[in-house]
């Protein structure tokens, strides 16, 4: 009788049992034989049969009554001194430990020194116990979510979240939320202990930025934690260079999101490959085989990352500085070049905004902003699989991107082609959501991002798309998928809408953190000494539930009855008035208005007038033929003129861009050669000399516009204004 140590010790003798590491899962792996260091040719070679024929090998080796999937380790496996965290290492002559035999040591090191950790390699019923203890990834997006109670659902639905301020490395002071009342040795509390761990290639991708970047190992850190971020005033808003603008923290969290999503959907696929090895070799085992239950380990459809960006510019730094050079050694990235000529400037037409000459006409932020291809209507996706990163290029239909693992696009380009096609479904399974730029997107059109792109995520599709319902997650079939969802957003600066989109929107109930910046030190030290600025209170007296709509209408009031006669009385501001509404809503309201009662002769201009319109106006304003000019801001954003003839400048309101403020008032000193006759093409010739004195701003503002007017005049001085109880404010 043959007994069972002898069975196992003839079948590793005889059976080539092979670890294939699960790198060869990831992109670029390769899924045949690897080169065996310190093995036999007999080792890797075919079993032969009884008949003398050649067998091919198996994938895994079955004895004792368990299965090894491709990848797992076996039982002749122990522990390495060390502990629970201990590397693995094969019993044998060698005692490699896993890491090094995968090529992942020098990973492992840069990992450790960055303060994240590289994830083991080994089977999903090894991991269990561990890998779900200690990995964010396994515990957040479980089966059965800790976080996922019922009492932490119906706080969220109340918006009942508690709020702790501290300090955050790298970003300065911050509000944590968490839903409800948390007690200590709560679940929001013991999270903390979680951590991510990088797969092993993507960790050698990452290269020498894990340590030599703390910014970025700080911000992947933090968006492994699962939380919803919302981070703004990264770089802030004085003018300066681009690196002190647009650089360091901005581009430290744009790598870090781009990692962090990769690592993700690594980690999702990976884990669904294992479970489908494992479900093969089952049904392989015979029809007397005890047949496992289906893992619940799929969502409704395949995208689980979306980055929503403003414009193909951003996106297409996003793929060729961050994304793209993530992929392994020997990846092939299908459809690179048309995507890099579809979203850059054709070759036959150059950028006028990456001419020397526009360095010095243009502020920095515009030139960041629109150098390249400023289109705003895109959608795109990229399939990963092992060998290959596929683009899906544009036009793409629902059901080329239903195949892809990340969305790429534009709040117009998804809303567009959503309607046309009749369904929101790509939006259904998003588990992560990077929307960058938000400040450029609400000089856009920000109902499509909070009124249609939000409310149509995390919803159950209306049609299946070959989903298998028996592995689908019950979370995503309770229509729970919104709790788990991770959010982040990225602007320059922090707005209501911004706000109002992180508090209705995000219902993470891991947790949501959001950047509180108190040192506002505005942009009035960079207007002219002795031009005169006055602040005006609205006066609102809003009783009972009145908030935002009737400050609309109390605004226009005090506009029309007050600030245009103020206006009409002087002799100096009753002509080369510029006025300035921020919003295109009020500017409609405001220029009706103005036409039908007949108050004052003026031209007006907005981001949807014609290259003629705008040279008849600023012609008829600079030549006093047209006392007033209306403008909005997004023309301001858009277009950047220096709007040249004007010395009394009113904003109907504060602007968004603190730096708009301090530029409208620097045109009034503009030299007779250059400036808004360079960007306008006209010739303007024959300004006269200003005195600061004739030079004046008016400003409205309401208790609304905390936000705005405490980036134009400063933490301290918005702190005095909104205490004295006075209506008006002067500075010189």
């Amino acid at each position: 009788m043959v007994s069972l140590t002898e069975v196992k010790l003839l079948t590793l003798l005889n059976v080539t049992a092979i670890k294939k590491p699960f790198e060869m899962d990831v992109p670029g792996g390769h899924r045949g034989s690897p080169a065996l260091g310190g093995r036999s040719a007999s080792a890797s070679t075919s079993k032969a049969g009884a008949n003398g024929e050649k067998t091919k090998r198996r994938k895994s080796v079955v004895f004792g009554g368990e299965v090894g999937p491709s990848g797992s380790t076996f039982a002749g496996k122990r522990k390495r001194a060390g502990g629970d965290m201990g590397v693995e290492v094969e019993d044998g002559p060698s005692k490699k430990n896993t890491a090094q035999a995968n090529g992942n040591g020098h990973a492992e090191v840069r990992a450790k020194a960055a303060g994240l950790e590289v994830e083991e390699e080994m089977s999903e019923d090894e991991g269990k116990g561990r890998a779900v203890k200690h990995d964010t990834f396994s515990t957040h997006f479980a089966e059965a979510p800790p976080q996922l109670t019922d009492e932490a659902i119906a706080q969220a639905d109340e918006g009942n979240w508690s709020v702790d301020r501290k300090l955050l490395s790298g970003f300065g002071r911050v509000a944590e939320l968490q839903p409800g009342r948390q007690t200590e040795g709560s679940t929001a509390s013991s999270s903390s202990s979680l951590t991510t761990k990088i797969t092993p290639s993507l960790m050698s991708q990452i290269g020498e930025s894990a340590t030599d970047d703390p910014l970025f190992s700080t911000a992947l850190s933090q968006l492994g934690t699962y939380k919803d971020i919302y981070l703004h005033s990264l770089d802030g808003e004085a003018e300066g260079t681009e690196k002190k603008l647009f650089g360091e923290q901005k581009e430290a969290m744009r790598k870090a999101a781009v990692v962090h999503a990769l690592n993700h959907v690594l980690k999702t696929r990976r884990k669904i490959i294992r479970n489908n090895e494992k479900l093969a070799h089952a049904a392989a085992a015979g029809p007397n085989a005890a047949i496992p239950d289906s893992p619940r380990d799929q969502s409704f459809t395949r995208p689980k990352v979306l980055l929503l960006l403003p414009l193909r510019s951003i996106a297409l730094h996003y793929l060729t500085a961050h994304l793209l050079p993530l992929a392994p050694p020997g990846t092939q990235i299908e459809n690179q070049r048309p995507f890099i000529n579809s979203f850059s400037i054709p070759s036959d037409s150059t950028d006028p905004l990456a001419s020397t000459s526009a360095v010095s006409q243009f502020p920095i932020d515009h030139l960041v902003n629109f150098r390249g291809n400023s289109d705003d209507n895109f959608r795109f996706g990229i399939k990963i699989t092992r060998k290959a990163w596929r683009i899906v290029m544009m036009p793409a239909n629902e059901a080329k991107l239903m195949d892809c693992d990340i969305l790429i696009g534009s709040p117009l380009g998804f809303k567009m082609m959503a309607e046309k096609e009749g369904s929101t479904d790509l939006l259904g399974s998003l588990e992560i959501v990077v929307a960058d730029s938000l400040d450029v997107m609400m000089m856009q059109n920000w109902d499509h991002v909070q009124q249609y792109l939000f409310q149509h995520m995390s919803l159950v599709p209306e049609s299946p798309h070959g989903c298998d319902f028996s592995r689908v997650k019950p979370w995503y079939l309770d229509k729970q998928a919104k709790y788990i969802r991770q959010t982040i957003l990225l602007s320059r600066y922090d707005s209501p809408e911004a706000r109002a989109l992180f508090s209705h929107q995000c219902h993470n109930l891991a947790g949501k953190v959001r950047t509180e910046k108190a040192d506002y030190e505005g942009v009035m030290t960079r207007v002219r000494e002795g031009v005169k600025q006055t602040f005006e209170r609205v006066d609102m007296d809003l009783k009972g539930g009145e908030g935002a709509v009737e400050e609309v209408e109390k605004r226009l009031a005090f506009f029309t009855k007050k600030t245009i006669p103020a206006l009409l009385r002087s002799a100096v501001s009753r002509q080369n008035t510029l006025i300035i509404i921020p919003s295109y809503f009020d500017f409609v309201r405001i220029t009706h208005f103005l036409r039908k009662n007949q108050l004052i002769s003026f031209a007006a201009i907005s981001e949807y007038s014609s290259n003629s319109e705008i040279s008849r106006a600023r012609t008829l304003f600079f030549k006093g033929k047209k006392p007033f000019l209306l403008m909005t801001e997004r023309f301001h954003f858009y277009r950047r003129y220096r709007i040249r003839g004007a010395k009394t400048i009113v904003w109907y309101q504060p602007p968004e861009h603190a730096q708009f403020y301090s530029e409208t008032l620097e045109t009034p000193f503009l030299p007779s050669q250059g400036g808004g006759a360079a960007a306008s093409g006209a010739s303007e010739d024959g300004e006269a000399e200003v005195d600061e004195g004739e030079v004046s701003a008016r400003v409205l503002w309401s208790k609304f516009d905390k936000l705005r007017l405490e980036r134009i005049v400063g933490g301290a001085n918005w702190r005095r204004m909104i205490g004295s109880g006075e209506g008006k404010a002067e500075f010189l």
